[in-house]
């Protein structure tokens, strides 16, 4: 429904900034009442893809809009080495994207290397970084490693998330910051953003 009243929107020629903010506003309330325990993971999911089916048909109307607007910041996500999960990475990249991040999606099973190549290509503020296996948090420590010993760390702050990690497990594989859940992870990116 939401999604046919959008481009219904966008087909009368409503300003495509209003109906992205409606948008972010709608994905902002469903983040709110995931944090609340109101709506699931399902919820958040069926939601992001939702956002992102708009952002589709957004994205031309935005383009021909927005002649210079300054976005918040540039996020490059991916998932870890030898893990192939993506419904958290999904989810986090809808929601930067509807907070209003440039998002660079590498996608899974992401190596350190494709990781620093992708830092000097787009020069993202930060690098997110996902795993749902406890075995891949090693591949997030050794693609922060990478990115130190390349020279890169400090251009580009880092944030982790997923199952197996904890704040405590952030800082001793050497992110800069941590977040349990995809709306929480928007908020840290605005943290590390304003630093």
């Amino acid at each position: 429904g939401s999604l046919a009243l959008a481009r219904a929107g966008i087909g009368r020629g409503d300003d495509p900034e209003a109906v992205l903010a409606d948008c972010r506003k709608a994905m902002e309330e469903i983040g709110k009442k995931y944090e609340s325990g109101e709506y699931f993971i399902a919820d958040l999911v069926f939601a992001a893809s939702i956002f992102k089916d708009m952002m589709e048909d957004l994205r031309p109307e935005l383009r021909k809009a927005a002649k210079g607007e300054v976005k918040p910041g540039k996020v490059a996500i991916a998932t870890v080495k030898d893990d192939i999960h993506d419904i958290g990475k999904n989810l986090v990249a809808s929601m930067l994207d509807a907070a209003g991040f440039e998002v660079v999606d590498l996608g899974v099973d992401v190596s350190a290397r494709a990781v620093c190549d992708c830092i000097r290509e787009h020069k993202p503020d930060i690098v997110a970084l996902s795993c749902l296996l406890t075995t891949t948090v090693d591949s997030m420590e050794d693609i922060i490693s990478e990115i130190s010993r390349s020279g890169l760390r400090d251009g580009v702050k880092v944030i982790v998330g997923g199952i197996p990690l904890s704040p405590k497990l952030a800082v001793t594989i050497g992110a800069d910051s941590y977040g349990d859940s995809a709306p929480q992870a928007v908020v840290r990116c605005k943290e590390l953003i304003g630093e």
